[in-house]
């Protein structure tokens, strides 16, 4: 039977910790914060000393921290995981960092017969505490199937999606979309306020009239095959409509740079498809 540890009991690792109290799961916990470290000892954890007491304590470890330096530290820093994991045991690095800093642990870890994958998590707290994660896996099919019955224990879904790292890229490009839509409606509401079109009513226009998100209807853009990630376009829209939105914000006098960009993206692509054709 696993043993359950956690590195980071914050905002998600506390919610974790409820999810596996749940399934009557107390596990070892340590986090750099007195105030986390208390709250999480609340909800029925046992805090110990150092990442190094976690591990010893625990078969499968949760790091649960937020940059790349946090895990860098708390793994093979001074009394990090590295120095007290048993042989054998499995680490899950939840947080949305590199590929690469999971790859390096990885490979660190190996030389003391310890395995590492990355987990990342889709959502937030109160997602968590609702039993509604999604977490995107990266590693070797035999360590995901080991983490999986602990992983459904606090989600309600795990989505292995390739070798070791592929978790972390699944995460970015997931967060990159979202904040690039983000970013978008942003420099949009700004030129509309430009044009004197008041970016609520713009905001609002394209809410009702948007047909749902791009991404649902990806299979009849890109090539689902996965032979050529260029997207299929149109006789107007790439050709004529971005360049043309692209020149308004030049003439607006506003500095929109996503857009600006979005316009010369949209020629290179439109010469790039003419350009095949001639082949």
């Amino acid at each position: 039977m696993e043993t359950i540890g956690m590195v980071g009991v914050g905002a998600m690792g506390s919610a974790l910790i409820e999810r596996l109290r749940l399934a009557h799961i107390e596990p070892v916990i340590y986090d750099v914060s007195p105030e986390a470290i208390d709250a999480a000892r609340a909800l029925g954890a046992e805090p110990v000393a150092s990442p190094a007491d976690v591990a010893r304590a625990s078969t499968i470890v949760d790091v649960v921290v937020r940059s790349d330096d946090d895990v860098l530290d708390c793994m093979m820093g001074e009394r990090g995981v590295l120095e007290g994991a048993l042989p054998d045991s499995l680490v899950l690095l939840h947080g949305t960092i590199l590929p690469q800093t999971t790859r390096r642990v990885a490979e660190a870890a190996e030389k003391r017969d310890i395995r590492v994958i990355d987990a990342c998590m889709l959502g937030v707290p109160d997602t968590v505490r609702r039993g509604e994660m999604t977490f995107l896996v990266g590693g070797p099919d035999d360590l995901v199937a080991r983490a999986r019955p602990h992983l459904l224990t606090m989600g309600k879904a795990v989505r292995h999606m390739g070798p070791l790292g592929a978790g972390n890229v699944a995460k970015l490009v997931h967060n990159l979309k979202s904040g690039a839509e983000t970013l978008l409606l942003y420099e949009i509401a700004r030129l509309a306020e430009a044009e004197g079109l008041p970016y609520p009513e713009a905001l609002e226009m394209l809410h009702d009239t948007a047909g749902g998100s791009a991404i649902t209807r990806w299979r009849s853009t890109f090539d689902p095959s996965g032979l050529d990630p260029r997207p299929r376009i149109g006789h107007n829209v790439m050709s004529k409509d971005v360049p043309l939105a692209a020149e308004l914000a030049a003439l607006s006098g506003v500095d929109l740079p996503i857009i600006r960009e979005l316009g010369a993206s949209a020629l290179r692509l439109v010469a790039e498809h003419e350009g095949s054709a001639r082949l």
